[in-house]
């Protein structure tokens, strides 16, 4: 990200969680967890799109909050042929693939030590987020945010994006969004708001070192 020359530093930032925050790599998780169905044909990738991101799947309706965790099991297993044990199965080991990513949460407390606002903006599963509010007690470091499944909206949407405005109290050009999907950074950039695509907590440090917000 190169902000403006007239951009102002920024006062609020927003996190991403799955990819940012917490380990999210969702080939290597069906990979790991059922290997028999990767092939040359249907690669991990291939199966991280139809189990997880396809928009009309069930999961992105997960997210959203518009569908149950039972009839997300049921319509991922009739969909693909597979059966119920095995989505199951990659379901249920999701919670141990969400482990903090260390160096972000360094970030996180360092930004919010030197007095910044923190929150988050994250598509998430309302059962996957009270897991992590249990687990998690850093978590209590975000002055707030909005997650997908209680608004029943998701990323890229614009809608979610002007909610979080209305709702964190925002000023779009004064907020930075953190996240790893090229689509969700577009999407805040639209809006006005400064926007650093994710790849790693070092590169991210260094981002936010360029922009005055750490030493």
């Amino acid at each position: 990200m190169t902000p403006g020359l007239n951009r102002p530093r920024p006062g609020t930032i927003v996190w991403d969680f799955g990819g940012v925050l917490f380990r999210w790599d969702p080939a290597a998780l069906i990979a790991r967890t059922l290997p028999h169905r990767i092939s040359a044909e249907h690669s991990a990738q291939h199966w991280k799109h139809e189990f997880f991101a396809r928009p009309d799947g069930e999961w992105v309706a997960f997210d959203r909050g518009t569908l149950g965790l039972e009839a997300v099991v049921t319509g991922i297993s009739q969909r693909l042929v597979w059966p119920e044990a095995e989505v199951r199965s990659v379901v249920d080991a999701v919670p141990g693939e969400l482990q903090p990513i260390e160096g972000s949460v360094r970030l996180l407390q360092a930004l919010q030590q030197r007095g910044h606002r923190v929150h988050f903006l994250s598509n998430m599963p309302a059962p996957l987020v009270d897991h992590l509010q249990r687990q998690h007690a850093f978590l209590a470091l975000f002055v707030g945010g909005i997650f997908s499944s209680h608004v029943h909206l998701v990323k890229p949407e614009a809608t979610i994006y002007a909610l979080a405005e209305q709702r964190c109290g925002l000023d779009p050009a004064a907020t930075l969004f953190i996240d790893d999907h090229p689509e969700n950074i577009e999407a805040a950039r639209r809006r006005g708001w400064q926007a650093s695509l994710f790849t790693g907590p070092e590169a991210l440090a260094g981002e936010l070192r360029g922009l005055g917000l750490m030493d």
